[in-house]
């Protein structure tokens, strides 16, 4: 028997927990899930581990958890927008994973369907930093990135339209990170500028089945 998934903004904070690693989904400040942020920051937990693409703006997106101060670590692949995330990062305090983004989205996907990894080689050979943490194998005389997988406690995600029971779909690039995350949590929680019955949207243009959903914000706010 499906489940309606909508929840009070109580129930969800109830859900966070010191300590727990949270994706966010969206792509500078575009889709992103910004009522659910700030529920992580009103719940008053800490010490959290942060993957998102980027790290939003100043006290921004994203960029709140930094301004807060509740990051012990954090995986992006972009960062240049937010110069607050650069002091702080610059006083270390956080851990920081700098990943190219097709490599992040590539280390998500993993996590969500229970992928051991993915052979990559972006950076091979440049001296970045970001490769001095990674493994490496030889495949055909090729040297190979061994990028493992990336999963969370709670992903937030951002939704065009979700029906009751879940059912999500996107606008444009509302869907970066998004839909990719909604698969590599334990727990999904999702805002959605509409909510509607499940008859309203079309099962062809579902993009994230409701299986991969656990609560849904019960508030109809729009952000563009």
């Amino acid at each position: 028997m499906m489940k309606n998934k909508l929840a009070s903004r109580e129930e969800i904070m109830s859900k966070f927990f010191d300590g727990m690693t949270l994706m966010v989904g969206g792509f500078a400040c575009s889709g992103v899930p910004r009522e659910l942020i700030e529920l992580v920051i009103e719940s008053g937990v800490k010490d959290i581990t942060l993957i998102s693409n980027d790290a939003g703006d100043p006290d921004l997106c994203q960029g709140r958890f930094y301004h807060a101060g509740i990051v012990k670590e954090c995986w992006h692949s972009h960062v240049g927008l937010n110069p607050e995330f650069g002091e702080l990062a610059k006083e270390g305090k956080f851990k920081l994973h700098i990943t190219p983004q097709g490599t992040l989205v590539e280390k998500i996907r993993c996590g969500g369907v229970g992928a051991g990894g993915i052979l990559l080689r972006a950076g091979m050979g440049t001296g970045c930093d970001f490769t001095k943490e990674r493994e490496t194998v030889t495949v055909d005389g090729k040297e190979w990135f061994i990028e493992t997988p990336l999963h969370a406690d709670i992903a937030l995600v951002r939704a065009r339209r979700a029906d009751v029971y879940g059912n999500l779909t996107y606008r444009g690039n509302m869907d970066n990170y998004n839909s990719t995350m909604a698969m590599a949590a334990d727990c999904t929680i999702v805002q959605a500028d509409h909510i509607c019955d499940i008859e309203e949207i079309p099962m062809d243009t579902v993009r994230t089945p409701g299986v991969f959903v656990n609560y849904i914000l019960d508030e109809q706010r729009r952000y563009i």
